[in-house]
């Protein structure tokens, strides 16, 4: 069964019109076959905001709303990949925002600039064998839908990235995907998925 996993869809975080338009169309398909659609926030200043307004796509009461403290929201909250496992999910879909809140080449322990440039585990340049580049914009650096995606494939899950519904902080579409694909993950378009429930 899939899971439609989507992270930091808020208004601020998520600013792409077409990509939002594509995604509603998957958030449709999974809620009228009664899928699990989770939503998930990263984002500490919205720790307080009531659910229904946690995402564009307006979560209702028979979707799962999570708050993470880590941009991986399996680290972020406990027993997700167990709970998940244990309602017979062996794939999650993936797609929102992909901000982050790190210094490009930070550390991601201290988050000193330089300090961990091109040695940080979810950097999709070191994964794939190439150089870091510390001077690169934040736009470059994964955050939160490769964090997740990639913790997803450590738990035993098949992956896929919706590679048309996941942006960078300013409504771009990433440029991971090559290397998500690399590391084993699935890398779509939202159309051509189709929905295992």
């Amino acid at each position: 069964m899939d899971a439609l996993l989507l992270i930091d869809t808020d208004d601020a975080s998520y600013p792409s019109d077409d990509a939002m338009e594509t995604l509603g169309d998957i958030v449709t398909r999974t809620r009228a076959v009664g899928g699990v659609l989770i939503f998930a926030s990263t984002k500490a200043d919205l720790a307080d905001t009531p659910d229904e307004e946690l995402s564009i796509f307006v979560p209702d009461e028979e979707d799962l709303v999570l708050r993470s403290e880590s941009p991986d929201v399996f680290e972020g909250i406990d027993d997700l990949a167990a709970g998940l496992h244990d309602l017979s999910v062996d794939r999650i879909i993936i797609a929102g925002a992909d901000a982050t809140s790190a210094t490009p080449g930070a550390d991601a322990n201290t988050g000193e600039p330089g300090a961990g440039a091109g040695s940080d585990a979810t950097d999709p340049a070191a994964k794939a064998g190439g150089d870091a580049d510390a001077s690169a914009s934040s736009a470059s650096t994964p955050g939160a839908v490769y964090a997740s995606a990639m913790a997803g494939l450590v738990c035993n899950f098949d992956v896929v990235v919706l590679s048309d519904s996941t942006t960078d902080p300013n409504g771009k579409l990433v440029t991971w995907g090559d290397a998500a694909a690399g590391a084993g993950a699935m890398v779509k378009k939202t159309a051509d998925t189709w929905l295992r429930m």
